[in-house]
């Protein structure tokens, strides 16, 4: 099968991540409203900018992305911070960013999130495990209202795409608005 449906992301994905609060009415003035084309465009400036070493404008596009719950605008920011690209280096945030991209099962940010949290020390991983939390309760696929699928991209049976839809409201997409408060 091509696609896993979202309720089994998110029930698989509570098996590795801690319990995630997901309120049962999310208050909608936390949430900007978007045309689909200018999702796209984001999506594809935030790459464009980044693969043409902008990170300053590439970081400002993923954060915004990665806030609406885009799992593979997660996973480019907490590399973003942990590479001090656009924004000053910041490993324990890079790493909650990629553990919360890691959120579906999706075997490479899995790993990758893994591999950090061997390398921690135990008082590093509290203060990681903190900040997950901060970006969980925001962020999340159930909080952020997105829905995403594994994809293979050439057609065959290797899963090599993540692709995040935002909930719609009309002809509109909502996006979940940064909370720019520190994580710590």
């Amino acid at each position: 099968m091509r696609f896993l449906t979202f309720s089994l992301l998110v029930f698989l994905s509570g098996l590795l991540l801690p319990p995630l609060v997901v309120a049962a009415e999310l208050d909608l003035s936390q949430f900007e409203r978007l045309a689909p084309s200018a999702y796209r465009d984001m999506l594809r400036d935030a790459a464009t900018d980044y693969g043409a070493k902008r990170y300053d404008a590439s970081f400002a596009k993923f954060k915004r992305l990665a806030c609406a719950g885009d799992k593979q605008s997660q996973s480019a920011l907490g590399r973003m911070y942990m590479l001090g690209q656009g924004v000053k280096r910041d490993d324990l945030t890079g790493y909650a960013w990629l553990r919360l991209a890691a959120e579906v099962i999706y075997p490479k940010y899995q790993s990758v999130a893994r591999q950090l949290e061997e390398a921690m020390t135990p008082e590093q991983r509290e203060i990681a495990d903190a900040r997950v939390a901060f970006l969980s309760a925001r962020y999340s696929l159930g909080n952020s209202r997105m829905s995403c699928t594994l994809n293979a991209s050439k057609g065959g049976h290797i899963i090599d795409r993540i692709i995040c839809t935002p909930q719609r409201e009309g002809r509109r997409l909502l996006l979940r608005i940064c909370d720019d408060r520190d994580p710590d």
